[in-house]
């Protein structure tokens, strides 16, 4: 256990920007299952989701605080901008919040991720297992299931995890990456490369992707700095 908890610490840095990239589209999906909103609310919570999107979090968080809407959309940006900016605990419960209502899937995976970066591993993949089975078809959600099936070695597993998120999403970045990684620390390094070069990453960056798989062998602090910051995975 603590061997899987010291590199969930190492984990946690590799996916810094994996939620950042899809808030919009999260949004927009999770839109229709919840009742119709008014078009200023719509139109604030595209403004929030942009600066998520951007990375300004605590100007989305400030304009959540505006209004206190409690549609399920505007508790799930809150909730995403309460775990980028470290508020772990706040997160935790608004995820858990989120998990009653129509965005049960994103409530479930986002405990995960606080669970994770926590070093809970085995309740993170508790979570994210039931978030999956909810939504077997978000191509997020399978690449985070993913990720948690990585940290546990569980190499073959992950990888089948990381090309459904691929055929659902095609040229999902992190996804790809993370494909990488995993054949990478499976021993197939030839493939690996194949993947990197047909996807559009160079040399360099394939270097860098082998430096993250063998950060994965290293051990590491648990209360490391990017912990203390929640990023996500």
């Amino acid at each position: 256990m603590k061997k899987i908890t010291l590199t969930i610490a190492i984990c946690a840095t590799l996916l810094a920007s994996g939620c950042a990239s899809t808030a919009n589209k999260s949004v927009s999906v999770a839109a229709s299952c919840d009742k119709p909103l008014q078009q200023a609310e719509s139109m604030k919570l595209d403004m929030v989701s942009q600066l998520i999107k951007e990375g300004q979090y605590y100007s989305a968080l400030a304009h959540l605080e505006r209004d206190n809407s409690n549609s399920a959309q505007a508790l799930w940006l809150r909730a995403e901008g309460q775990r980028k900016t470290g508020l772990l605990t706040e997160a935790y419960n608004s995820y858990r919040d989120l998990s009653l209502t129509c965005m049960t899937a994103y409530g479930h995976a986002g405990m995960a991720k606080i669970l994770a970066t926590r070093g809970d591993i085995p309740q993170a993949h508790q979570q994210m297992l039931t978030a999956r089975k909810l939504a077997p078809t978000n191509a997020d959600i399978r690449n985070d299931f993913g990720f948690i099936l990585l940290a546990h070695r569980e190499f073959k597993d992950a990888q089948r995890e990381f090309m459904t998120a691929l055929q659902l999403a095609p040229g999902h970045p992190v996804a790809i990456r993370n494909m990488v990684i995993s054949l990478i620390l499976d021993g197939d390094t030839r493939t690996a490369a194949r993947m990197a070069s047909n996807n559009g990453i160079d040399r360099h960056e394939f270097k860098e992707l082998i430096g993250k798989a063998n950060t994965f062998k290293q051990p590491a602090l648990a209360n490391s700095s990017s912990i203390k910051k929640g990023a996500p995975l």
